[in-house]
C-alpha cells in the first residue's frame, strides 16, 4: 500500500512596506538674509520640526528639510516625502544632475543618512497647496 503525502506550500506574501508619508518644506531668506528655514511633518503622527537658518535659498532650505525628516526616521524603514520642489524632487530621483556645490554637498550628506540608517526612501512632487509642511512656517 502507497501512502500519499500532502504537503502544503508555504505562501509567502510579499507586501510592499508601510512608508511613513513626510511633508517637507523649506523657505528662503528675505532680501536682508534672515528669515529663511525649513519644516518637517509626519502625516497621522504629532511629529514635526521647524528650524530655521539664515542664510539659505529656498532650495538648500528644502535640501535641509528632507536631510532633518530623514534623520527623524527610526533605522531600516520607508519612507515616502513629498515636495513642493519640482528641482529637489527629479535632482534626488536623477532625473536632474546637481551643477551646485554646495547643493551636491547637502545631497551626498542626505545619501549618507539614508545608507547609515538602511532607509528606502520615495521623493515624490506635490502641489504647494496640498503640502503639509508649509502650514507650519
Amino acid at each position: 500500500m502507497i501512502r500519499e503525502r500532502q504537503f502544503e506550500t508555504a505562501k509567502i506574501l510579499t507586501t510592499p512596506p508601510a512608508y511613513i508619508r513626510v511633508h517637507i518644506d523649506g523657505f528662503g531668506a528675505r532680501p536682508d538674509g534672515k528669515g529663511s528655514g525649513f519644516a518637517w511633518i509626519q502625516e497621522g503622527t504629532r511629529k514635526q520640526h521647524v528650524g530655521y537658518h539664515d542664510g539659505l535659498t529656498t532650495i538648500e532650505a528644502e535640501y535641509l528639510a528632507l536631510q532633518s525628516a530623514l534623520e527623524a526616521l527610526p533605522v531600516d524603514s520607508s519612507a515616502e516625502v513629498f515636495t513642493k520642489s519640482m528641482l529637489v524632487c527629479w535632482q534626488f530621483n536623477g532625473k536632474y544632475r546637481v551643477r551646485d556645490f554646495r547643493i551636491s554637498q547637502l545631497l551626498g550628506g542626505i545619501k549618507e543618512v539614508i545608507a547609515k540608517n538602511q532607509l528606502t526612501v520615495k521623493v515624490n512632487w506635490m502641489y504647494r497647496q496640498k503640502n503639509l509642511a508649509g502650514k507650519l512656517n
